[in-house]
């Protein structure tokens, strides 16, 4: 015979899974995801970038760090380049070509700046599945999302991988029009650190060769 107490934990266990199983649905789930990633001011991560032509299968694979802020400041950089936005324009630095491109942030479509992909990714999109599965080592879910509005996002769909506790997204893997892919591995996430001006500020080094679009 079983001990009471092994009896009372595995009726506890089932009865939460039950309670999870009802209360995260998908529409929920991204509903709460939704409001989490709202609150947030500043994101930083490491970052690993694949995307893949659905017509060939050739990948292109880029990495770096990444700072995003909720005022559309960012500094996204990689050996080769260096993006960086003071809320109110975009320097893009390319170290191999020596070349610096200034453009105001209102000449880019709000759907590709930083701030949309990587805080406000679940708004224009309704969850359509949700995956109870392992997520960087720990619980967490898969949710698949099906865009509002593709033609003017210019994505159909979206997956993302979400931890549990914290409803922390680890990776997040949109599919264009065309089926072509692009997925995000976040790592080293922190929240909400104090920005310095100095992060999400940049002045053209000597002798590259500028681009001023404003």
């Amino acid at each position: 015979m079983r001990p009471v107490k092994l009896i009372s934990i595995t009726l506890a266990t089932i009865f939460l899974l039950i309670g999870n199983s009802e209360a995260m649905n998908p529409g929920s789930a991204l509903k709460k995801l939704r409001k989490r990633y709202h609150k947030v001011t500043s994101l930083r991560a490491d970052f690993r970038e694949i995307f893949e032509w659905s017509m060939t299968g050739e990948t292109t694979i880029r990495m770096g760090k990444l700072l995003v802020t909720s005022d559309n400041r960012f500094r996204i950089e990689t050996p080769e380049q260096l993006f960086i936005a003071d809320g109110k324009d975009i320097y893009r630095y390319n170290r191999l070509k020596e070349q610096v491109i200034i453009e105001p942030v209102g000449s880019n479509d709000e759907q590709f700046l930083p701030r949309k992909l990587l805080l406000d990714f679940a708004d224009g999109f309704d969850a359509t599945a949700i995956t109870e599965m392992v997520v960087d080592g720990r619980e967490g879910l898969r949710l698949d999302l099906i865009a509002n509005d593709p033609e003017v996002s210019l994505i159909s769909s979206a997956i993302i991988w979400v931890t549990s506790d914290d409803l922390v997204v680890h990776r997040l893997k949109l599919i264009d029009l065309n089926s072509n892919s692009t997925t995000y591995y976040l790592s080293e996430i922190i929240f909400d650190k104090p920005v310095e001006a100095s992060e999400t500020t940049f002045t053209p080094p000597e002798g590259v060769e500028l681009f001023d679009l404003r």
